[in-house]
């Protein structure tokens, strides 16, 4: 079946943003978008859409208004109302005004597509970020508003129950049974922590138990669900505290949401950074291994027959000596001398040899040496004398990491001064790069993690993850910097 959507925002980003969400789904048809409450009120009559995506602070007018304008000239449109605020008597006042369903902006990304279904079931649909809310406020009437109360409990679309203080059931909705799998018979009297998975259930039990003593008013959190048929599943659980009119007795209000799909999502992403940690660990890995075989070549080849040539100079000049091209063969040996100078440069810059032949240390300290040289810079190296065993892979890749910090100080940190500690501590490798520099706000940049203002440490802190290790960084504006790198160190079984 396919559905025609109206999109109706005041913001282009958010109208871009729900556009992609939507347009995922295949059967989904954006048919127009609007800024303003009077063009959506006249494109609604004239387009006849399934639905209305409104944000409820259109210019022109207030979402209630337009809402009620938009079913009176067009009764068989649906309306979805978007808001940033979850506040029970905006929500309240617009589902009452016809709208279908009351989506908080901030929770669009997870609710969006079964908001969408639910109300494309004739069903109404509310963020469980302002349900609770709305519910307490039917119980809190509940001898004298029974019946829409009866309502919300009985077409809420995630799972509801209310339940003493210790969590035992008393009334359950039909969508906290289904998701349970057992009858509303069954579940009476039932005790609702017993319904989480064995490693959850202690917890839950314990918040309970706050509950009950009055220590807290309410709590969130996610768990791990068994079904009547041995099913698990995931569900965020809300429980809010909720007392009678006469504050005789109190109960609880439980809302379970099911977060089977987003959890499978996190699982893929997650797994998808590893897999990108991996494959930046091996394009550096290939890298460093393409930079090794032209340094190889560099020296092997062109070096050797550099250091050959120079050797057949100096045989040239001795034929030479005392003769007009003496002079000649003199300056060429000059510039032989200086190619050769240029290809052992070359070649360190490509892949310091003494990386691979006295180790991981002595490289660092050849690569102070040579920013000392280059930049002017003091480099102080710093390593302790216990042994730190790491596979090859490792020590090429925390080589370039340390490479880059150090390089990027260099040019970019106005410092004086670089120091580079390098030490075991247990079965970890520390190495601190710290600078007297100009410095940078860590917060903003650990905030950021990803633009390309500081993708250099992105892709650092990426790297050493895949090795199982970590990337700390504090540095403040005008203080200097020291990043921190730990890995563990290799353990040959």
């Amino acid at each position: 079946m396919n559905i025609n959507i109206l999109l109706a925002d005041e913001h282009s980003v958010m109208r871009k943003g729900l556009r992609s969400l939507l347009e995922k789904d295949p059967e989904v048809t954006i048919v127009a978008e609007t800024r303003d409450g009077h063009t959506t009120i006249r494109l609604a009559q004239d387009l006849s859409p399934d639905l209305v995506m409104l944000d409820v602070a259109l210019a022109g007018g207030n979402g209630v208004d337009t809402t009620k304008e938009i079913l009176a000239a067009s009764p068989g449109v649906k309306v979805i109302a978007l808001s940033v605020h979850s506040d029970r008597r905006l929500a309240l006042n617009l589902l009452k005004s016809g709208a279908s369903a009351y989506l908080l902006k901030d929770r669009v990304f997870e609710e969006l597509v079964p908001a969408l279904k639910q109300v494309m079931a004739h069903k109404t649909y509310l963020s469980p970020g302002i349900s609770d809310l709305v519910l307490k406020d039917y119980v809190e009437a509940l001898r004298d508003t029974e019946a829409r109360f009866r309502t919300v409990f009985e077409q809420a679309p995630f799972g509801i129950a209310l339940t003493d203080l210790n969590g035992r059931l008393l009334e359950i909705g039909p969508a906290l049974h289904n998701m349970l799998g057992y009858s509303r018979e069954e579940l009476q009297n039932m005790f609702f922590p017993k319904f989480s998975h064995p490693d959850d259930a202690d917890s839950c039990q314990s918040l309970f138990r706050e509950l009950a003593q009055g220590r807290r008013q309410g709590f969130e959190k996610e768990n791990r669900y068994i079904r009547k048929d041995g099913r698990l599943f995931w569900g965020r659980l809300t429980v809010s505290v909720v007392r009678s009119l006469l504050e005789q007795s109190r109960f609880a209000i439980i809302i379970v949401e099911d977060i089977n799909e987003r959890k499978r999502s996190e699982r893929e992403i997650r797994a998808y950074q590893e897999q990108l940690r991996a494959l930046a660990a091996e394009i550096s890995l290939v890298e460093e291994r393409e930079r090794r075989r032209l340094a190889t070549d560099l020296h092997d080849h062109i070096g050797q027959t550099l250091a050959l040539a120079q050797i057949k100079l100096g045989e040239l000049k001795e034929w030479a000596e005392g003769s007009p091209q003496a002079e000649t063969v003199d300056d060429i040996r000059l510039l032989v001398e200086q190619a050769i100078k240029s290809s052992r440069d070359l070649t360190f810059e490509l892949s310091p040899p003494i990386l691979y032949d006295l180790g991981f240390e002595a490289a660092v300290e050849w690569f102070g040496d040579y920013l000392q040289e280059h930049h002017g810079l003091k480099i102080i190296i710093t390593p302790d004398e216990q042994y730190k065993p790491m596979a090859n892979e490792t020590m090429v890749l925390l080589f370039q990491m340390v490479r880059e910090l150090m390089l990027n100080v260099a040019k970019h940190a106005q410092a004086s001064q670089i120091e580079v500690a390098i030490r075991r501590e247990d079965d970890n490798l520390v190495i601190d790069v710290t600078d007297d520099g100009v410095g940078f706000d860590s917060h903003r940049l650990d905030a950021s993690r990803g633009k390309p203002r500081s993708f250099g440490l992105f892709s650092i802190r990426e790297r050493i993850e895949c090795l199982g290790g970590s990337l700390q960084i504090d540095s403040r504006p005008d203080r200097g910097s020291k990043v921190s790198l730990t890995v563990p160190v290799w353990r040959d079984n």
